[in-house]
């Protein structure tokens, strides 16, 4: 009997909360307080919710109002897609959408994109974003800043190149003079300029070309130019007499002068270099270039 009473009273008080909950009535005029609502069926009629409880699916004029035919219509959301849940197809839940939309809302428009600038989204992140030297999430030249920092961005145009210094010229201007090997070119290395390695290359030249042979001589000497004399009688006598004229008249009364204090006039004379020992280059000995060292 207990049971029984306790079906009876519990049947009661389900019987009774619908009605209750029809007490929370929406703004607007709309009741959709009833369980089952926006399930697509009318449940007032049926008896499963309160009269005016199930306001969106008993609306008579339902299937009149193609703006407002979605199931959750006039449920105070937004259902449409793009703008809310996308339950419902676009323009089918008009009155929520208008409602939920902030009112004079700026058109969203997309940031201005070129070169240069920084209207990419991700812009200042510290990742570069552009395509090919980023993510490339974003186009080319709307991540400047990032894409600069990270070596991206078009480099600015090199400076050019300044012209290289004109070689230097002079005696012993070379970078190697002095150094005991000749280093111009056709008497030695060919590594410096003519002219700028004059120390080396004067101690390994021959002297200057002697001077004409005298009357009454040749230089068919086979020996002919190798600074001895070969004529018999005052020389080595391994040529026939007057084919060695040239050696033979440097070693005879064409010898070069004498230089200062007796001693034999150094070749390379008159070149502007002192080639004394202790004042010059040495190549020549105490005296014998008393013109270019004068004053040294």
């Amino acid at each position: 009997m207990a049971s029984r009473w306790a079906w009876v009273l519990a049947a009661a008080a389900l019987a009774f909360s619908f009605p209750a909950a029809a007490q929370d009535v929406p703004a607007g005029g709309t009741n959709n307080s009833c369980i089952f609502a926006h399930d697509g069926e009318c449940d007032e009629a049926n008896g499963t919710c309160a009269a005016g409880t199930d306001s969106a699916d008993c609306r008579p004029d339902a299937a009149a109002d193609p703006a407002n035919s979605c199931r959750f219509a006039f449920d105070r959301r937004c259902d449409e897609p793009g703008k809310g849940t996308g339950l419902c197809v676009a323009g089918s839940d008009t009155a929520d959408c208008a409602a939920a939309a902030p009112p004079d809302a700026p058109a969203q428009t997309a940031p201005p994109q070129g070169p240069g600038d920084d209207s990419c989204p991700f812009a200042r992140d510290n990742e570069c974003d552009e395509p090919v030297v980023g993510s490339g999430a974003c186009a080319a030249g709307t991540d400047t800043t990032d894409c600069k920092a990270k070596g991206g961005a078009s480099p600015a145009p090199a400076p050019a190149t300044p012209a290289a210094p004109p070689a230097p010229t002079g005696p012993d201007s070379c970078p190697f003079a002095r150094d005991g090997e000749c280093d111009e070119p056709g008497v030695g290395s060919g590594a410096c300029a003519a002219g700028t390695d004059s120390t080396d290359c004067k101690a390994v030249q021959a002297p200057a070309a002697p001077a004409a042979p005298s009357s009454g001589g040749d230089d068919s000497c086979q020996f002919a130019h190798d600074g001895e004399c070969d004529d018999p009688g005052h020389g080595t006598g391994l040529c026939t007499a007057g084919t060695d004229a040239t050696d033979c008249s440097a070693a005879g009364s064409d010898a070069p002068a004498a230089g200062k204090g007796g001693a034999e006039a150094c070749p390379f004379t008159g070149d502007g270099e002192c080639d004394e020992p202790g004042k010059g280059s040495g190549l020549c000995v105490a005296g014998s270039d008393a013109e270019d060292c004068r004053g040294k």
